[in-house]
């Protein structure tokens, strides 16, 4: 098969079917309207056809045009562990389409128990037809928005494969979620995929990314690339629209036409719903009662930071003491080596992998359990480890092993199987560490590693953990699950889901919803409802829009508006880059500290990341000065905990609203505001933030949209909406204005942080 590269898969995607033909319509519902029940109404009119709610059009069809089609052909998709690459293939398009009626049908879950059809034909198909059928209906769980499903049949002489659904926009509708979007402010003018993957290394910033795709392999990504798998957004005019958990084949929203959303999707039925807001605001609300909002996130985390350590008990504990010497709020120490290592050569340096067997190792973490006790008992540090889908086998590891998880789980059969080789199916993580990933959909495999979880990770009293990975699942057509509802091309984006809903089963079981913090960054639509932290995923440790620094913030402003309110990034970022080529990506003292200052202002958790080879990287314990850097910023995350935690109990749990907003959710129709993808952002509704995000950078320019007032922490200085402002970002001073003289309590904490540090000075140096 073709591997296209970056330019190539973004042109295949824009490339989608635009059945553009003409509606035949052979007869129209007596009366031109049909009720659905609650005041929603679905109108006839002449040449397509409406759905209001009372006086208000919330879905309409483009006028004289095609709202259903169809198309035969199998995706083309390549590549391995978790970096894959897609091209859609269709053949056998059906260019027109017929409606032959609208009518009544008794429907289950209704408000009425009765749901609109539109029934008709696809015509044109490779000299075939195909019959289809489109339910709307009030349902009764959410009386205030309107589901639809999108049925197919094939014909017997043609395997029809994929659907396409098409609605009506406009070029003034900007569209924001579809999941971790990393590259775009407004989506519009963008056709994205919907797919869970590795998001690669670069995703578009050069020359790292042709470097990393130059092998013939996907490792670079592209701008679209993402861990996650949400197919909802919502839109300028107030509008969301989801496709339900149920439906995860891969899908495509192509927002390249003005005046029309086309979904593509890889299966021939297709469910979800829509609904209008009176705002943004509104639309997330009503986005989130159908997909879920994020659950309880514990109040531990405000009390400072997690460092992210690896290196064993005597070298936590000594960046601990060092920590609290140096005024350092610490909430937590996050421990992904709990497991032990492995060490793989690399370019210049060796690289350290973990063993994935869910039992501490014995040489960096002998005492484990009453290590985590301590560490809680002497300094109310709380302990976080490391989690994901796979169970390596760890045969050779030097210092042996308790259990071998992959042997039990093998001779079980408990991972996903390759039908070809009548085997696991293999992941390799690199030379000598091979894994099987976990078969979620078996209930037994569910039951065993459950026990696995209660006995091997939560018994030492830990928080919490990362919950790695959740994108792997092989696509190929001998990949086989114990329950696939289709193939493993659908089953795919439904394995994030899965994984999210057996880990917060395994939370709720032991009772610990008040004080488990699990953090994914893995997701499909649904997710929501089960993660209490997301976090945005492996950064570049560099200041590039696509990958580094910036793409934190785009990617938490889309994620808030896909449902996810509790977000957070790596400090410092993740993915280090050593090349042969001496094209080399590594972390300075400046990076981390600004990281910093963004996660400070930005984030529901304050959480530090070694990175991938933490040797070529600036610690924030690297020495006194980078320390003190990361304290001030765990004191500036620390002050603003009264006022985050207001907002995530009155607005994010009942509402589902993020705590980072984008600037277009308070000024839809401002223009510049539409534009901001990771330059400013409103923190809550009473602080609008324009972090540092370049290096050697002392000053920033920054808009401050509508026509109310921002007041510049720092300097006091007061200034009017609708305007551009230069304002001094000395280390350690992102710029914070307080918007429109709000005087919420909960600000206290912060602006007392503020008198107080104004004079602060900090280095990189």
């Amino acid at each position: 098969m073709h591997i296209l590269g970056s330019r190539g898969i973004r042109a295949a995607l824009a490339l989608l079917p635009i059945f553009a033909q003409a509606i035949e319509i052979i007869q129209t519902p007596a009366g031109n309207d049909l009720s659905l029940g609650n005041n929603f109404t679905l109108h006839w009119q002449t040449n397509y056809f409406e759905v209001t709610q009372g006086n208000t059009s919330i879905w309409s069809t483009v006028p004289g045009r095609p709202f259903v089609g169809a198309s035969a052909g199998n995706d083309s998709v390549t590549g391995s562990n978790g970096a894959f690459n897609i091209t859609n293939v269709d053949e056998n398009e059906c260019k027109s389409q017929n409606v032959l009626s609208f009518q009544y049908v008794d429907w289950e879950g209704t408000l009425t128990g009765s749901a609109v059809q539109v029934r008709g034909q696809l015509l044109n198909c490779g000299g075939s037809s195909a019959p289809y059928s489109l339910t709307f209906w009030i349902p009764k769980e959410l009386p205030d928005q309107v589901s639809f499903y999108l049925n197919i049949d094939s014909p017997p002489n043609l395997a029809l494969k994929k659907l396409y659904f098409r609605w009506a926009s406009h070029a003034n509708e900007d569209f924001y979620g579809l999941g971790a979007q990393a590259s775009f402010a407004s989506l519009k003018n963008q056709s994205i995929p919907i797919f869970s993957r590795e998001q690669g290394t670069g995703r578009g910033d050069q020359p790292l990314t042709d470097i990393e795709n130059s092998a013939g392999g996907f490792a670079g990504g592209d701008e679209f690339t993402t861990y996650t798998a949400i197919a909802s957004y919502v839109t300028t005019d107030g509008r969301m629209f989801y496709l339900s958990e149920k439906s995860t084949a891969y899908a495509n929203f192509n927002l390249t036409q003005p005046d029309a959303v086309t979904l593509r999707y890889d299966s021939l039925s297709v469910d979800g719903g829509y609904a209008k807001g009176s705002n943004m605001f509104e639309a997330v609300e009503k986005l989130t009662a159908a997909t879920g909002r994020m659950p309880h996130l514990p109040e531990w985390v405000d009390e400072g930071a997690i460092l992210g350590i690896q290196g064993g008990q005597d070298k936590v504990n000594a960046i601990v003491e060092q920590g609290l010497n140096l005024n350092c709020p610490i909430a937590a120490v996050w421990l992904q080596d709990w497991v032990g290592t492995h060490s793989q050569a690399g370019p210049y340096v060796n690289i350290s992998r973990l063993w994935w067997n869910w039992e501490n190792d014995e040489q960096l973490y002998p005492t484990w359990t009453r290590f985590v006790q301590d560490l809680r008992t002497q300094h109310n540090v709380r302990t976080l480890s490391y989690i994901n889908v796979f169970l390596a086998n760890v045969s050779t590891k030097p210092d042996g092993y308790r259990r071998n998880l992959y042997d039990e789980a093998t001779a079980l059969q408990y991972f996903v199987w390759n039908t070809t080789t009548n085997s696991t199916s293999v992941i390799s993580s690199g030379p000598g560490l091979s894994a099987g990933i976990i078969d979620l959909t078996n209930p037994d495999l569910v039951t065993w590693f459950r026990e696995v979880m209660k006995t091997q990770v939560w018994n030492s009293n830990i928080s919490g953990y990362m919950s790695d990975f959740g994108e792997y699942t092989p696509v190929t057509a001998d990949t086989k699950l114990y329950d696939m509802v289709s193939d493993a091309f659908f089953a795919h984006d439904q394995y994030p889901l899965l994984w999210s809903q057996f880990q917060r089963e395994v939370i709720e079981e032991l009772g610990l919803q008040n004080e488990a913090v699990v953090f994914h960054r893995s997701a499909a639509t649904g997710s929501n409802r089960y993660q209490n932290l997301f976090w945005v995923g492996d950064q570049d440790v560099d200041w590039g829009k696509n990958d580094g620094i910036k793409s934190a913030v785009t990617i938490m402003v889309h994620m808030g508006l896909s449902g996810y309110a509790h977000l957070h990034s790596d400090v410092g970022g993740y993915t280090v880059v050593l090349t042969y080529d001496d094209f080399n990506v590594t972390r300075s003292a400046e990076l981390l500290g600004r990281w910093g200052e963004l996660a400070a202002v930005s984030s529901s958790v304050f959480r530090s990341h070694e990175g991938n080879i933490p040797s070529v990287n600036a610690q924030f314990y690297s020495n006194t000065t980078t320390y003190t850097y990361y304290s001030y910023n765990a004191r500036l995350f620390v002050s603003l905990a009264p006022y985050r935690r207001r907002i995530i109990t009155t607005e994010s749990a009942t509402r589902g609203w993020p705590l980072l907003r984008a600037p277009v959710m308070y000024h839809p129709t401002d223009l510049v505001a539409r534009r901001i993808s990771y330059e400013s952002f409103y923190l809550g509704p009473d602080l609008y933030v324009a972090p540092v995000l370049d290096a050697l950078t002392f000053e920033v320019n920054v808009y401050l949209p509508g026509n109310g007032t921002f007041t510049h922490v720092w300097s006091g200085t007061r200034y009017i909406g609708g305007q551009n402002v230069t304002v001094a970002t000395p280390y350690g001073k992102p710029a914070v204005f307080v918007v429109d003289d709000a005087e919420t309590p909960e600000l206290d904490s912060f602006l007392g942080f503020v008198k107080k540090e104004n004079s602060t000075v900090l280095s990189v140096e």
